[in-house]
């Protein structure tokens, strides 16, 4: 498990039990480090230092090795009615399950990390008649794709309300399947999803509703939240330095125009130098956007060594262009070949064709709704256009 994702984790289980949150599911990328976590020697000094560990659940995801603990497989957790009876309680199960890990087509993985994935149907099956008896309302975490959250739900009336995820982004109204409800949490935690339930006075559900509030510069940061945000990419941004450093050492670096390198050959990309020799007004231009300082705004937040951020500020990411910081700085940034293409065949044989990018085709793949919420091409285009010339 690299380094850098432990330290990730780490501050996930922290940050959860710093504000409060009630549960968590464990999904297949977890294992790592619920591995860790739940060492029976260790147990305790981790509960110790993060006491979250505790709210962890699953109800599919179970030890193989004697020396790890399972977790949980689901929790109860009462709350006050503000209708009904005075000091009456509301009961909530709440349930995680996780699908198996996909490793091609056709092709799943049922152990990882000393930990068995059960099926989460059959494991659904036997765990919600046994919750059932202790709540009056029951939540499941999942961390399954559509097709799966809807056998679940339509195979099992115990379910009230499904919070689903599976590395997409689904904010449109909830849908409904049998007696459940099924709402997604949005990714990369961008917008806040609140679903609220409607119970009568006898503490029956006569309604659920959701919605989704943009976590943008107009809402304000909790302090308390900030600080402990910048205290965890400082700690997880040293790890993915060193990680780089140490995957710049061991890789030879790209060759630049003008250099073979024997084990690699030359890079497809020359970098945006090489294209102002003939094309100098569009160089010109390009130097004063905001593209050309696309690292930088990364370096800001501590995430010039996050490879989910980086494929949209340099170029040729994982394509024979940038690697790192340290091994391929020349190719940092938005560059003209980020747009383009690359341009090595093009510096060798220049002629017409080359570097159509349609628009805004192109430019709304990395200025996605998550990542660009206030992306409007008609406003942004223009300050970075240089098509005016003819060379």
């Amino acid at each position: 498990m690299p380094s850098e994702t432990l330290v990730k984790d780490r501050w996930v289980d922290k940050g959860y039990g710093d504000f409060n949150q009630d549960a968590a599911n464990i999904g297949y990328n977890d294992l790592p480090f619920l591995a860790w976590l739940m060492k029976k020697d260790d147990y305790d000094k981790h509960v110790a230092e993060f006491p979250f560990t505790k709210k962890l659940v699953s109800a599919n995801v179970v030890a193989m090795d004697q020396n790890l603990q399972s977790p949980q497989p689901y929790l109860i957790k009462e709350v006050p009615l503000k209708r009904g009876d005075p000091g009456a309680k509301f009961r909530i199960g709440i349930v995680g399950l996780t699908d198996l890990k996909n490793e091609g087509p056709g092709i799943s993985t049922s152990q990882i990390a000393g930990y068995q994935i059960l099926d989460p149907l059959q494991a659904a099956k036997r765990v919600l008649p046994e919750v059932k008896k202790q709540a009056d309302y029951i939540i499941v975490l999942a961390y399954m794709p559509q097709d799966k959250l809807q056998s679940l739900a339509t195979d099992n009336p115990e379910i009230d309300t499904i919070v689903a995820a599976h590395q997409t982004t689904n904010m449109g109204d909830p849908l409904h399947y049998s007696n459940a409800t099924i709402t997604f949490a949005y990714s990369q935690t961008k917008f806040l999803g609140e679903l609220r339930v409607f119970v009568d006075q006898n503490g029956k559900v006569v309604k659920q509703a959701n919605r989704y509030v943009g976590l943008d510069d107009g809402i304000p940061d909790d302090p308390a939240a900030a600080d402990e945000v910048a205290n965890a990419h400082n700690d997880f941004t040293a790890e993915q330095t060193k990680a780089a450093q140490d995957a710049a050492a061991a890789q030879p670096p790209l060759a630049v125009l003008g250099a073979q390198n024997p084990q690699q050959g030359a890079s497809p990309y020359v970098g945006s130098d090489a294209c102002a020799t003939c094309h100098q007004r569009e160089y010109d231009i390009w130097k004063n956007t905001n593209h050309a300082h696309a690292m930088a705004d990364l370096e800001k937040r501590s995430q010039q060594n996050d490879p989910s951020c980086i494929k949209c500020h340099v170029v040729g990411y994982q394509q024979g262009g940038f690697q790192a910081l340290y091994s391929t700085p020349q190719f940092a940034n938005v560059q003209c070949e980020s747009c383009h293409g690359p341009g090595r065949q093009h510096t060798q044989r220049p002629a017409k064709g080359y570097g159509f990018m349609s628009t805004p085709v192109g430019c709304v793949q990395c200025h996605t709704q998550t990542n660009s919420p206030d992306f409007n091409f008609a406003t942004y285009y223009p300050k970075i256009r240089h098509d005016q010339f003819k060379n």
